[in-house]
């Protein structure tokens, strides 16, 4: 009796793993998937606009690239942060926001 106990264990204890690790326990939501080709055109379309629209600025002590663009607009960023932190990389090189430099100049993008 004890060993039918410990086989009806081991094989409930080997599905219940296997089971996990082929469909999961927690249901993921189903994505709209968008074509490569599109996801290729808007790169594109969004790196010719960023190209165009920014201002170079010598940053002084204190200064961060939200502080920058927020005074640049004039108010809040009317885009998200990582948008920023992007459109920043994009424009210099890949220089990331947190390894700018006080009296190097850069640029910074300009949002309408």
């Amino acid at each position: 009796m004890i060993r039918l106990f410990v086989a009806l264990l081991l094989g409930i204890t080997f599905f219940s793993i296997y089971y996990d690790l082929t469909e999961g326990t927690i249901p993921t939501p189903k994505e709209d998937s968008i074509p490569a080709s599109n996801i290729v055109q808007l790169l594109e379309d969004t790196d010719s606009i960023i190209e165009e629209d920014y201002v170079m600025i010598e940053v002084m002590p204190g200064d961060t690239v939200l502080t920058i663009v927020e005074r640049i607009t004039n108010g809040p960023l009317p885009v998200t942060v990582p948008q920023l932190i992007h459109d920043f990389e994009l424009l210099n090189d890949n220089v990331t926001p947190e390894r700018i430099q006080i009296g190097k100049t850069y640029k910074f993008p300009v949002y309408p």
